[in-house]
């Protein structure tokens, strides 16, 4: 009986150490790679931007192989967003690098899972840099990723086979900013998939929705949980400007998006009294 004991705090002791050692490397690797990105955003050269944040992009993949990391809070990284999605199964890590005097972005980022039995994947993010012309009309994948700031991340349909809406900001250029609404889904191996179809003002069987509009404004999306849906401001234009972004802003009405059998559906002219 004694020995059975002594066994059980022994265990618990290595548990306790295990823990305090991961937090202790996690929290060394969190201010090399904050101190590699202070570096990145003070640089000039576009050049050494790239190559800086590459760096600390390692480094964080490295930590995120850690148990304890996804819960770990990153407190240290004031440049990264970290957001958990309601069911506590997925955490997405992104961040903005600017380059050519802000003319354009470049983004980095991870999605982790984590699920009970399997224990937790870590997907790294690579930017496609908007090489894909047209990105609402095709699935995107981690190694092709459209390249946003993520700042919410929602699980919808039902929970054995769960669906994440996904709300992101894409800094677009020096005149117009992007929101995205994003569909992140896993397969039975956990990789993580970005696409699904979507229905707008416009158009039907979009992949994802893409706003843009003004860099002057300020465009809110996000998802409401008494409605059920992402809601976001509709964007319009005066009738000469109609397809120029530069000239697109809120116009004081809401428009929403809710998932029901495999597909986004559009709602205009939400009602704001119903938030």
């Amino acid at each position: 009986m004694k020995l059975r004991i002594l066994i059980i705090i022994v265990l618990l002791l290595t548990g306790i150490t295990t823990q305090a050692q991961d937090s202790l490397v996690l929290r060394s690797g969190e201010e090399a790679i904050q101190a590699l990105l202070d570096k990145c955003f003070a640089s000039e050269d576009d050049a050494e931007r790239r190559d800086l944040s590459g760096k600390a992009v390692e480094q964080l993949h490295q930590l995120l192989q850690f148990d304890a990391a996804f819960n770990y809070k990153f407190e240290l990284l004031k440049n990264v967003s970290s957001v958990y999605s309601d069911d506590n199964a997925v955490r997405l890590l992104t961040f903005a690098v600017p380059l050519n005097k802000g003319k354009k972005y470049l983004y980095h980022g991870f999605v982790m899972h984590f699920d009970e039995e399997d224990g937790i994947k870590v997907t790294r993010l690579v930017d496609d840099e908007k090489k894909t012309r047209n990105p609402q009309f095709v699935d995107m994948q981690p190694a092709n990723w459209y390249g946003a700031v993520y700042y919410q991340v929602q699980q919808m349909g039902s929970r054995r086979q769960p669906v994440y809406a996904v709300c992101g900001w894409d800094g677009a250029d020096l005149f117009t900013n992007r929101k995205v609404l994003e569909q992140l889904t896993f397969d039975d191996d956990y990789n993580a998939k970005f696409g699904g179809s979507f229905e707008t003002e416009h158009s039907d069987g979009l992949h994802r929705i893409v706003f843009e509009f003004t860099e002057k404004a300020v465009m809110s999306l996000q998802y409401d949980p008494r409605l059920k849906m992402v809601v976001g401001d509709h964007l319009s234009a005066p009738a000469q400007y109609v397809h120029n972004p530069r000239y697109y802003g809120p116009d004081m009405s809401f428009d929403g998006y809710y998932y029901d059998k495999g597909k986004w559906h559009y709602e205009p002219d939400i009602d704001v009294k119903l938030w």
